[in-house]
């Protein structure tokens, strides 16, 4: 809770994504007094939160805010937020087609936001490709494209406010395409396997299509019509004014794939800790909320010390299937280790919420990663990237003072050659007790779990132990 007047949370998932953020925020909503409004403070449409109804019906929350599925909830999309409007407006539809009413007319648009075309889709799918083995995991939705555009001045980049003028949208959308069809074919002319090949020529020739300027700017300005709001600002200052307003800011991806003080270059190109939201806030008190799954997952490449293939077996993904970009989703063992560098990096959590603890009911012995082996060869300066006991093995690993990406990726080559410690835990035979309180054993593990992680028992905040939001046990 805030310091004063209605609750404000700022959620960050402290994992590698794909915490459960998006049902937190669902059911976070349902429990306050009064129609909430939800930020969105880093990321794009990339994000995948799964929200499911009671009935078995869900959504997948990719721009909009999770808490839309409440009547009356608002979304402002922060101008952190990277917007792709059609599929923004594919998003509205999917969301009315489950009964929620006219959902972008409850939606705000930062005018500063940056707008994803696929031009910058068709360019990131091109560069991701032409890394061959060395891919990153892009999603490949042209989000990291379009942002790295909007940092570097020499590059033209759309903004939301641009959608307003379409004499103006035109030009900007064919000095993209130009831009982006030129930097293609320069990483064509370099590419690794002989430019012959046949999946970057078609990327190439789907990028000069000379339709896309008219497409665009029709579903653009769609999204204008649509009942949509455009904000420079002032929508955010008036709700942060209403001190009976409950607000939440809904994070992305995770704090391991943060842009400084992630494992690079299996990052995202935004930050995912508590900053842009803080910034938001403009000094008003909020809870920081932290998400953790019971146990570890990835999707896609990239380090993940605890990982177990027969775990990932036996723990399938339905809302996380492999696809073309990102790979396969992967799971692990709880990495205390890994969750305890997240929350160094956002500064501690006042609140945690644990979620899918029910995915480990019935699965056996249990296990708890609290440190790491080091296996690699020779013998690296393991002091600068970790904590190490007395007998060497790697309790923490350092937050840098002074992140560069070139340590970050000295430390994701070290993280490679790293294998799991693990402690045995006794099995979950059953979840929870016909009184909805958890069961001896499974209280016992979460205290384990929250004994790893440093924390007081007190800053339990949320226990999960299913997917709908009355399967969330708060207190």
């Amino acid at each position: 809770m805030s310091q004063r007047g209605a609750p404000i949370a700022v959620v960050a998932g402290l994992g590698l994504g794909d915490e459960g953020k998006g049902s937190f925020v669902d059911a976070w909503v349902r429990r306050q007094s009064r129609p909430g409004w939800v930020v969105r403070y880093n990321g794009g449409p990339q994000a995948a939160h799964h929200v499911v109804l009671a009935d078995g019906r869900s959504h997948c929350f990719a721009q909009l805010g999770a808490g839309m599925l409440q009547p009356g909830t608002r979304t402002l999309l922060s101008p952190f937020m990277l917007v792709e409007p059609l599929a923004l407006l594919r998003e509205a539809d999917r969301l009315t087609r489950l009964g929620v009413v006219e959902p972008l007319s409850r939606t705000t648009l930062s005018a500063r936001s940056v707008v994803v075309t696929p031009f910058h889709k068709l360019l990131g799918r091109l560069r991701e490709l032409s890394r061959g083995a060395e891919r990153h995991g892009s999603c490949g939705l042209g989000v990291g494209q379009a942002f790295l555009d909007s940092q570097n001045p020499s590059l033209p980049s759309l903004r939301v406010e641009d959608l307003l003028d379409r004499e103006r949208l035109l030009q900007r959308l064919r000095f993209v395409q130009l831009v982006k069809v030129d930097q293609a074919e320069q990483v064509i002319d370099h590419w690794p396997m002989g430019s012959a090949d046949a999946e970057p020529r078609a990327l190439l020739a789907e990028l000069q299509r000379r339709d896309w300027l008219g497409q665009l700017c029709e579903g653009y300005s769609q999204l204008v019509r649509s009942g949509i709001t455009v904000d420079d600002g002032s929508q955010l200052r008036a709700v942060l004014a209403d001190e009976e307003q409950p607000l939440v800011f809904e994070g992305a991806q995770g704090v391991l794939l943060d842009a400084v003080h992630g494992f690079f270059p299996f990052v995202t190109p935004s930050r995912t800790s508590f900053g842009n939201a803080q910034t938001l806030l403009s000094g008003r008190a909020a809870t920081r909320v932290g998400i953790l799954r019971a146990y570890a997952t990835r999707h896609g490449p990239g380090p993940l010390v605890s990982e177990a293939p027969a775990l990932t077996t036996r723990l399938d993904e339905p809302h996380n299937v492999p696809n073309p970009w990102q790979g396969p989703m992967r799971v692990g063992w709880f990495d205390a280790v890994a969750a305890r560098y997240a929350l160094a990096v956002v500064g501690g959590v006042d609140s945690l919420a644990l979620t899918c603890l029910d995915r480990l009911a019935g699965l056996g012995q249990l296990r708890l990663c609290e440190m790491y082996q080091f296996v690699g060869p020779g013998t690296p300066d393991l002091g600068e990237f970790f904590v190490c006991d007395h007998s060497g093995r790697l309790t923490d690993i350092r937050v840098a003072v002074e992140p560069s990406l070139d340590r970050q990726r000295r430390l994701t080559a070290l993280l490679g050659q790293c294998q799991p410690v693990y402690r045995e835990l006794a099995p979950i035979p059953q979840l929870a007790r016909r009184s909805g309180t958890l069961t001896v054993e499974a209280e016992a593990y979460v205290e384990e779990l929250i004994t790893a992680l440093r924390l007081a028992p007190e800053q339990l905040g949320c226990v999960s132990i299913g997917a709908t939001a009355a399967d969330k046990l708060w207190r």
